[in-house]
């Protein structure tokens, strides 16, 4: 079945700027999901799985970490690719913001009850989904509404909540105590989602224009040619490393500041959570002062893959001081670092990969697929971290890991020819 010769709204390319207002609800939509994504897995799942099992925590949170990692391999690109072929009056992301967000609370308030690391790891696989449902309605936003232009800096101001939602997120989970009351502060949030749902303009896509769905096509998807699309591949295998790296760096950042720095014994009175916020904190705030910056400099400079390669080795850098000197001030230090680099990273390789998207129908399967390599690493982390972890090296050569795939994720982003 071939498309209609004449394009819909919905299959343009966008050439009007988006306004102020759009941008602002936009930036909420991204708080909605971003602190609900992050704040749970950081804060509140680690001491949740070490309340249930003290003893094998570190083989159970990367188990947890692993179950909702999984379920982003197959469902992200299934649901984009529905998405790209959703007919609905209301639009082709709408319903899938709407769906996602309503059943990402449900899950949310579900996690908070569960007693065990089972119930636990279930409740993240399925919290997974969730954002994987939302994901295919909100990544394809930005390329289906604005144009190639606007779209560092509109990425920039979206970022901010990505940079800035694990502190934000930390600070609201102080206010309450519990994991129950905690989990259901962090499910009121998607309704900023709703939100945006509710105001954006969705053309919807007319019938005669859907690309039929099959599972053939679906799986073939996924083997996206070098030859035909190396951009897209090389951006992609880019993202891929880089979040190895970046995974390597922070994923156990919890337990680097319990069991080496002994961060109890250190400060009297204070919690290892109060020490990891205050890290956060710092790389939050790093971060933030570079994303908005670096992705205003990508659309004016025309120069995306400069400003990639130069935050990827400054995250490559941050490992160091960790490896060299595992110390308290060093943590500080390398937080404010890995913060500048990922600032300067963050909207600009969003904005590379959506100019290389291969085409304007699966828009939202090809987002998620770009979107599937910085979450993937992390189902391969955590055993790649526990034999690292278990070698004499222990913590250092996980930093130094990290620094080494940053690196290689930085250089391979020069092999994308058709973006500066």
């Amino acid at each position: 079945m071939s498309l209609a010769p004449e394009r819909p709204e919905a299959l343009a390319e966008p050439v009007r700027e988006v306004g102020p207002g759009w941008v602002v609800l936009y930036v909420l939509a991204n708080v909605g999901m971003y602190i609900p994504l992050h704040a749970p897995t950081t804060f509140l799942m680690p001491e949740q799985i070490a309340r249930i099992d003290p003893v094998g925590k570190v083989g159970s949170y990367a188990w947890v970490s692993m179950m909702g990692a999984i379920s982003g391999i197959v469902l992200a690109p299934l649901a984009g690719a529905l998405s790209d072929r959703t007919t609905s009056r209301f639009g082709r992301r709408r319903p899938w913001l709407i769906v996602g967000s309503l059943a990402c609370m449900a899950a949310l308030v579900c996690i908070g009850i569960q007693t065990t690391v089972a119930g636990v790891a279930i409740g993240s696989l399925v919290l997974s989904a969730t954002f994987m449902i939302i994901g295919a309605g909100l990544a394809p936003v930005v390329p289906d509404q604005v144009p190639v232009g606007q779209r560092g800096v509109v990425l920039g101001w979206a970022m901010v909540p990505q940079a800035g939602g694990m502190i934000a997120g930390g600070l609201l989970l102080g206010l309450v105590t519990g994991f129950s009351a905690q989990y259901v502060l962090m499910a009121a949030l998607p309704l900023l989602i709703l939100l945006f749902a509710a105001a954006m303009k969705d053309p919807p896509l007319p019938r005669r224009h859907r690309e039929p769905f099959s599972l053939r096509a679906f799986l073939d998807g996924y083997r996206i040619s070098p030859r035909e699309q190396p951009d897209f591949v090389w951006a992609m295998s880019s993202r891929f490393t880089m979040g190895l790296g970046y995974g390597m760096g922070t994923l156990y950042l919890p337990y680097f500041l319990e069991d080496v720095l002994h961060y109890e014994q250190l400060f009297p009175g204070q919690s290892t959570e109060d020490g990891l916020l205050i890290v956060i904190g710092v790389n939050c705030l790093a971060t933030i002062s570079t994303v908005v910056l670096s992705g205003w400099l990508s659309d004016k400079l025309g120069k995306r893959r400069m400003l990639v390669f130069l935050g990827g080795v400054t995250m490559a850098i941050a490992a160091v001081p960790l490896a060299l000197s595992p110390t308290w001030t060093m943590t500080l230090v390398a937080a404010v670092i890995l913060g500048l680099g990922y600032g300067v990273y963050l909207a600009v390789d969003t904005a590379l990969v959506t100019e290389v998207l291969p085409a304007s129908a699966d828009r939202g399967k090809d987002m998620a697929l770009a979107n599937l390599m910085t979450s993937l690493p992390y189902v391969l982390v955590p055993p790649i971290a526990s034999v690292v972890l278990g070698s004499p090296g222990g913590y250092r050569s996980l930093f130094l890991c990290s620094a080494g795939m940053s690196v290689l994720g930085a250089a391979l982003v020069w092999k994308v020819k058709a973006v500066r």
